[in-house]
């Protein structure tokens, strides 16, 4: 069955839909038993469809055998589920929603539409969908399951917290879940996500703000993730801090008769007293301003330092800051530690260190009892005893604590490897890897530094592949990639082929460059300038004759382009 939007945002809905092929987000739904209103994150599935742009830019669906299931005849296809066969599937100002069959579904719907958070918002919800009959809008599933009635005013995702929509009947908001049950009442004059994010639990523990209104104006409230009403809406503002290592807490920063305050949970902590209270994760302390004056509190509500200082700097376990014409340094009880001349501290990865800057703009490493300096334009943090140091000529080395230098200062740039104790450092066109101990262990022209994952790096040019693991030591493949039928082998005379697990040669060594073998089971062949593609067998699905301009290790599906950093995506590639 076709739909058409007979309100004319079809054009606005294609526009969405051709940007989400950039996003990538977890998925997570509500779970509600009794009154338990908590929230399940579900590991995001892997690709099971993929949107596949043909040679002449139309698009269809391909499965992760490279299997064709919709040809490439559209304009624009979305795949809002990969564990769903519904696939909305655009032509011009009309859109279907086929399964993998190509066959119509929703058909006893008038209209069924994916949910944004707004009209400008890129972001749609993966587990429920949006019907509208008579003007009203309800929630339906991807099986085509109604899970309520056709009886709200307005329908949209609730902004960061996904699995939540939002919903307006007479003119006042609430919150259902993915199945259509209430989490917030319907009662409010606007409910919004307190933004609340953690790295274990996604948005587990996301709350709610919300707000009345009343003859003297609006004021806030708050209710918890389980549905608990933490703070009643009384307050002229609310907000929550964001970040702290004790996630079972809640830290609202209140606004009363015009001045900030902080609750914990539900008790008061901080007195409204101040013009601002911003809350640092790092230390896990609060900054309150007061006429101009910064204090600070700790998380209990217990006064750190008085609100009497112009400026400050805050650094781990402790806060620069200045009085007058005077700079201090204090620690996080309180205790005065030095006095110093610097404009302003960082913390560093180690507690016991931190990075100062003077007046000049010159970096030095300090700590309680030391300090190092030597007119650096920069510093940064590596990792145990090391720094990262930057000269007045703009060349990088590094420096051990104790020792001093242990890399001079000839590089372009040195940084950090992501998740390891491993250094990239470039000059040039050159490459060199540092282990953990600053030992120089690769050297590579024009390579590239790519994650393979969380525990392994990638270094590559068209030339050469290696591995290294987060302490910056070189490894094989076989320990990289577990369970792989192929593994990339280079002979002696520096062509490249694969052996299998037992070190049985498959494919002879007759190409310039390989790539493993991807979660699909494809991977790439280079030889004279022109990739190719082989399956997990050996066998050559396609002879080196695609000319990608790439500086990038491609990667491919059966004979098709994979592109998983912006969506699901199959490219078409012309043969040369």
């Amino acid at each position: 069955m076709k739909f058409k939007n007979e309100n004319g945002n079809v054009k606005i809905i294609i526009a969405v839909i051709i940007l989400l092929l950039a996003i990538i987000v977890g998925i997570v739904i509500f779970k509600m038993s009794g009154k338990d209103r908590t929230v399940a994150v579900i590991e995001e599935e892997p690709y099971e469809y993929f949107a596949m742009y043909s040679l002449d830019q139309k698009v269809g669906i391909v499965d992760k055998k490279g299997k064709t299931l919709i040809k490439p005849e559209y304009t624009t296809i979305y795949i809002p589920n990969q564990s769903k066969e519904v696939f909305f599937c655009f032509k011009g100002d009309e859109y279907q929603i086929l399964d993998s069959k190509g066959k119509d579904i929703f058909e006893e719907f008038s209209s069924v539409s994916p949910i944004t958070i707004s009209d400008t918002s890129l972001e749609m919800e993966k587990n429920v969908l949006c019907y509208e009959e008579k003007g009203k809008y309800g929630l339906v599933d991807y099986d085509g399951k109604k899970l309520t009635g056709a009886i709200y005013d307005k329908v949209e995702s609730l902004k960061n917290k996904p699995g939540c929509i939002l919903v307006k009947k007479d003119g006042l908001y609430g919150v259902l879940d993915s199945y259509g049950n209430v989490v917030v009442d319907i009662k409010y004059n606007s409910v919004k996500s307190d933004e609340f994010c953690s790295e274990t639990e996604g948005y587990l523990r996301t709350g709610y703000i919300v707000t009345e209104k009343t003859s003297t104006g609006i004021i806030y409230g708050y209710i918890d993730y389980n549905g608990e009403k933490l703070v009643e809406p009384e307050y002229e503002s609310i907000t929550r801090a964001l970040e702290y290592q004790n996630e079972d807490d809640v830290y609202l920063v209140f606004m009363e008769r015009g001045k900030k305050g902080v609750i914990k949970n539900k008790k008061v902590i901080i007195k409204p007293r101040y013009q601002t209270i911003n809350y640092y994760d790092q230390s896990d302390v609060f900054i309150v301003n007061k006429n101009g004056k910064y204090g600070f509190y700790d998380n209990e509500g217990d006064e750190i330092l008085a609100p009497e200082f112009v400026s400050y700097s805050i650094a781990g376990n402790y806060v620069s800051v200045k009085k007058g014409d005077d700079m201090m340094l204090y620690d996080l009880h309180g205790n005065l530690v030095n006095s110093n001349n610097y404009k302003s501290i960082s913390e560093t990865g180690n507690p016991a260190y931190f990075i100062a800057q003077d007046e000049q703009g010159y970096y030095s490493i300090i700590s309680k009892d030391a300090e190092i300096k030597n007119n650096y334009t920069n510093i940064t943090y590596a990792f145990d005893n090391f720094f990262v140091f930057t000269t007045k000529e703009g060349f990088s080395g590094v420096l051990d604590l104790y020792s001093g230098t242990e890399i001079e200062a000839e590089y372009d740039y040195i940084i950090v490897l992501e998740n390891s104790k491993a250094l990239e450092a470039r000059k040039g066109t050159i490459v060199d890897i540092y282990s953990k101990n600053i030992e120089k262990v690769l050297t590579m022209e024009n390579g590239i530094v790519e994650s393979v994952n969380k525990d392994y790096i990638a270094v590559y040019s068209d030339k050469q592949l290696e591995y290294i693991n987060s302490n910056g030591e070189i490894v094989q493949n076989t320990e990289v990639f577990k369970d792989l039928k192929l593994y990339s082998y280079q002979a002696e005379d520096g062509k490249w082929g694969y052996k299998d697990a037992n070190g049985t040669l498959i494919v002879d060594c007759r190409y310039d460059l390989v790539t493993e073998l991807n979660q699909y089971g494809y991977a790439g062949i280079y030889q004279e300038g022109k990739w190719g593609v082989i399956d997990a067998s050996g066998k050559v699905v396609v002879v080196p004759s695609y000319e990608i301009d790439t500086y990038y290790m491609p990667s491919f599906m059966d004979k098709y382009l994979l592109q998983e950093q912006y969506g699901a995506q199959c490219i078409e590639i012309e043969e040369n």
